[in-house]
Order: structure tokens, then C-alpha cells, then sequence
């Protein structure tokens, strides 16, 4: 399995968790309202998660699936029609376009995975976009009657529901912890 990431997004993540991890003892130290910091952190370490480190694509010989901010997208690749670069990439399939949260802009820096040795590989959208392309199917012309049997090429969507509900209340909380002051 090929992955795809962006790694400017992953260490922009890892710097936020750092400033939220050395805020907390800093908060502790100067006194004041114990959640004041702790809750804020909390809530911009899950945020540097769920919208910097999560967002990812993963391709397999069966599907590509696109991971999200707001859900996870599984679609085999004969549903797949052709890839877009021109607003970053975008996933034509027989349901719609569909835009990415890693690439929304065609400058975006991102990095290649291959599987077996676990390095990241510089890429941009132009190179990502010719390895999803490398696995679009061929449109099939149809010859005569349509087959007798046809094997189900269904497309799933998961919904990040509890992650987009925790940054909502985490986001709540660190508001509420921010009033307090």
C-alpha cells in the first residue's frame, strides 16, 4: 500500500503539540486557574491531529481511499473516472467530484510512501496525480449485451462523527476554560 501525505501539514502538527505540551507546566507553574491552559491544549493538540496529521491518501491495487477532516472515502478504482489537478487534486468517480482536504491548491508540497522501505519521498500534486492516474482504469466500451453478472463496486463513506463532536467540545470547553481568566 502507497500512502500519500503532507508532510509541511504533519510538522506544522508536531509543532503545535509541542507548544501545547510546554504551555501546560508553564500555566501550572504561574499559578491562576488550573484549566485556563490545560483544556486550550488538550483542544489544539486534538486539532493538530484530526486536521494536520490524519489527512492522508491510501492507495491499493483494489481502491483508493481519501482520509479526511470530516470523514474517510474508500473507492475502488473502477469507480474511479480521472484525476484533476487544476484546484489541487480532485477524485472524479461515478458519484461526483470529489475535492481533498491534503491537496487543495496545485502548489501543495506533499510526500510519497511506497511500501517496503517507509520513506517519504518529496512529491507534488502534478507527480501525486500521475500515481492515482497510473491506476484509473480504461473506460470499458461495451460490445453487445452488458454481462450476465456484475460483481458490486460499492463506495464507502465513514464519517469522522466522534472527532468532528470532540472539537466541537473541546472547542466549547476551551472557550468556557478561557472566560474563566
Amino acid at each position: 500500500m502507497s500512502t500519500v501525505v503532507a508532510p509541511r501539514m504533519r510538522l506544522f502538527a508536531v509543532v503545535l503539540w509541542v507548544v501545547a505540551i510546554a504551555l501546560v507546566p508553564l500555566a501550572l507553574l504561574t499559578g491562576g486557574n488550573p484549566w485556563l491552559v490545560p483544556v486550550p491544549s488538550i483542544f489544539t493538540a486534538f486539532l493538530a491531529w484530526a486536521v494536520l496529521w490524519r489527512p492522508r491518501f491510501e492507495l491499493t491495487d483494489d481502491s483508493l481511499t481519501i482520509v479526511d477532516v470530516r470523514r474517510t472515502s474508500t473507492y475502488p478504482w473502477r469507480r474511479v473516472q480521472e484525476i484533476r489537478t487544476k484546484y489541487g487534486i480532485e477524485v472524479v468517480t461515478t458519484e461526483g467530484v470529489r475535492r481533498t482536504w491534503l491537496a487543495t491548491r496545485p502548489t501543495a508540497a506533499l510526500g510519497l510512501r511506497r511500501p517496503g522501505d517507509g520513506t517519504t519521498t518529496a512529491a507534488d500534486v502534478p507527480e501525486v496525480a500521475d500515481v492515482l492516474r497510473a491506476h484509473v482504469p480504461a473506460p470499458v466500451v461495451h460490445d453487445g449485451p452488458p454481462p450476465a453478472t456484475v460483481e458490486a463496486a460499492t463506495i464507502s463513506h465513514r464519517v469522522h462523527g466522534w472527532s468532528v463532536t470532540a472539537m466541537i467540545v473541546l472547542g466549547v470547553a476551551a472557550s468556557m476554560a478561557a472566560a474563566q481568566r
